[in-house]
């Protein structure tokens, strides 16, 4: 994902809280930095809420920093690899469940905290990096199959590609790059932590944390009780609970704190267990506001209870969990404020009446000194679909036309474009952001022709796609530019089964950019392309072009005649939905699939390089026939 960057304009990233610091321990509400009141925490982070009821200084945070720094970087969804942890910031906690229960009993901790890593020491893969970006469309491509990051789909499919927040519409450098231009600290990324607790002691010895609040509860009484036996195992033997724990977690495991408010607890990621995920779903059914936390549900929808919950595995960005069939509740783990644009799309699809997206159900936020940020969001699991990536790749093997299915794809997307453009506010590109853009892709294409060699004799042909759209600008053309998808492409659609309709899905875009750049109007040409060189990789992995598969000659005409045909009929679908074929602009549509193919090159050398014949043959037949030279 890349550029780390929260939103401009806000108060200096104060000093990170590391093992010296001192927050207050976890109560029923959130507790702030120092428990001192609100606090802003940097360039448009998440504002921490007041404490309730906190006082004495008891190293909550000080005492899961050394767990933290271990655990943090290993997680796939953590975006810093690569450069070393220097110090936490606290931004709020939330016991959800008591963690210090005298009945021994698991309690639940919900954390904001912000991760300090020093941007002098960048390394390939961490932020600024394509590390877990797959152009392919799906890890079905790849090496991790797995589900879509935070797909409404079934279990086990591709996992999304993304691409870096370099790739905006506009291409506007990022505010962390700014400030490592200026000398400035890069803000530092918050994170939504979910942890479950294990006391040490089963029979509750010693006294309760001095200055507990009493815990604000959402909804019933009665409701509540229930939710916290299901989560807690009710009618388990507590030695039961705690002697099974550490094999049935121990992928899950963080550590013990040596010491805190929670020293000699174990500390595991709380989503792995059930009864910890189905409190989630309980908050959610009978929405409230605990602390800074606010779960609210969808007018007029209704959630059903006790079902169960299983993680969704291999993903990257975020986390989901799966309740029965019903529902999918996704995580996001990298938090900035304002609404998720996965959220704020889906409300307004649905506003519409748009059926393609499963409307929102529940979601949760965090109150805080600016906007609310969105920390989680539920909708029906759709379970009688299959990824579009997966079924490329079975009509393929089976030798199967996919025109009519990338038909109906195309249609499916434009039916999605036009709903959006009446529901969210649409603007127009005119000479002076085209020059920025094409600047900025001729930037990116030399940056990568630097580094991979085998691009560079296409360079000049090239830079002859952005320049045919660049004079285009200078003549006056503009484009209209509205909000899209911003990482569309086969492992984002999934088919049903039944009827063969297709729903699109996880509209987060890049996670890694600023919300900002996530939620401005772009040309739709930029889902169209991310689309149509997902065709490409669908035929080049299921033609046996990549990953070790045959480069002769007879080989890969087939794939490459598939995936000619799947691109028309997806173009001639969307043109049939919406009246304009996005093959009508060739200047447009060349200059996005090449910046597009760029990347992938860029990412196949460094990560995959089995893999970069690829997008090589995409930037073969993007340059033309007089493409090879020396620029």
């Amino acid at each position: 994902m890349s550029d780390s960057s929260m939103s401009r304009g806000s108060p200096p990233t104060p000093s990170p809280a590391t093992a010296s610091a001192a927050p207050p321990r976890p109560t029923g509400r959130a507790a702030g930095p120092r428990g001192d009141g609100p606090r802003t925490g940097g360039a448009g982070q998440v504002a921490a809420a007041p404490a309730a009821g906190s006082g004495a200084d008891d190293g909550l945070l000080a005492s899961l920093a050394p767990l933290l720094t271990e655990w943090l970087p290993r997680q796939r969804w953590f975006a810093g690899k690569g450069r070393p942890i220097s110090g936490f910031t606290l931004v709020s906690a939330t016991e959800l469940l008591p963690c210090t229960a005298r009945d021994g009993a698991a309690g639940l901790l919900h954390l904001l905290v912000r991760a300090h890593q020093d941007p002098d020491e960048e390394a390939e893969g961490g932020a600024g990096d394509e590390a877990d970006g797959d152009p392919g469309g799906g890890a079905g491509a790849g090496a991790d199959a797995g589900a879509g990051d935070g797909s409404v789909g079934r279990a086990g499919q591709a996992t999304a590609g993304a691409e870096r927040a370099e790739r905006g519409a506009l291409a506007k450098p990022s505010s962390a790059s700014r400030a490592r231009r200026r000398g400035a600290p890069e803000p530092a990324d918050c994170y939504q932590l979910l942890l479950g607790v294990l006391p040490p002691n089963p029979h509750g010895a010693g006294p309760p944390p001095a200055n507990r609040a009493a815990r604000a509860e959402p909804g019933p009484t009665a409701a509540n009780a229930d939710a916290n036996a299901a989560a807690n195992g009710a009618g388990e033997p507590v030695e039961a609970r705690e002697a099974a724990a550490p094999p049935r977690l121990a992928h899950a495991l963080i550590g013990r704190p040596a010491t805190g408010p929670l020293a000699g607890a174990l500390l595991y990621e709380a989503l792995a267990d059930p009864r910890q995920a189905a409190l989630l779903l309980e908050r959610l059914r009978l929405p409230g506001t605990l602390g800074p936390l606010r779960f609210r549900r969808a007018p007029g929808a209704t959630i059903e209870a006790g079902l169960t919950p299983r993680p969704l595995a291999a993903e990257q960005s975020n986390s989901s969990v799966v309740y029965g069939d019903a529902y999918i509740l996704k995580v996001f783990r990298r938090i900035a404020p304002g609404i998720n644009p996965d959220l704020e799309v889906a409300l307004a699809l649905t506003r519409t009446g748009c059926r393609r997206v499963p409307p929102p159900t529940a979601w949760f936020e965090a109150a805080g000194a600016g906007a609310p940020a969105t920390l989680g969001l539920l909708q029906p699991y759709l379970a009688d679909c299959a990824d579009g990536w997966q079924y490329a790749l079975d009509q393929l093997a089976r030798g199967a036309d996919f025109t009519a299915a990338a038909h109906a794809l195309g249609q499916a997307t434009a039916e999605v474009h036009l709903a959006l453009a009446r529901s969210l506010p649409t603007a127009e590109i005119g000479p002076s952001q085209i020059e920025h853009l094409t600047a900025a892709m001729s930037r990116r294409l030399d940056a990568a022709a630097g580094a991979v060699p085998a691009l560079r004799p296409f360079r000049r042909a090239l830079r002859g796609a952005y320049a045919d759209l660049a004079a285009l600008g200078d003549s006056g053309r503009a484009w209209p530019a509205q909000r899209i998808h911003g990482d569309l492409h086969l492992g984002q659609a999934l088919r049903s089964t039944r009827d063969g309709r297709w729903s699109l899905i996880d509209f987060e875009g890049e996670p890694a950019s600023p919300l900002a750049e996530r939620r401005r109007p772009q040309p739709v040409v930029r889902d169209i392309a991310g689309m149509l060189r997902s065709f490409d990789y669908a035929a080049a992995v299921g033609g046996g072009g990549a990953h070790g598969g045959s480069e002769s000659a007879a080989g890969p005409r087939e794939p490459r005649e598939w995936a000619r045909r799947s691109r028309a009929a997806y173009c001639a679908g969307y043109a049939a939905a919406c009246g304009h074929d996005p093959r009508a602009e060739p200047e447009l549509l060349r200059a996005y699939e090449t910046d597009k193919a760029v990347y992938e090159v860029l990412y196949e050398a460094r990560h995959r390089p089995d893999w970069l014949p690829v997008p090589l043959s995409a930037i073969r037949r993007l340059a033309g026939p007089a493409a090879r030279d020396t620029a």
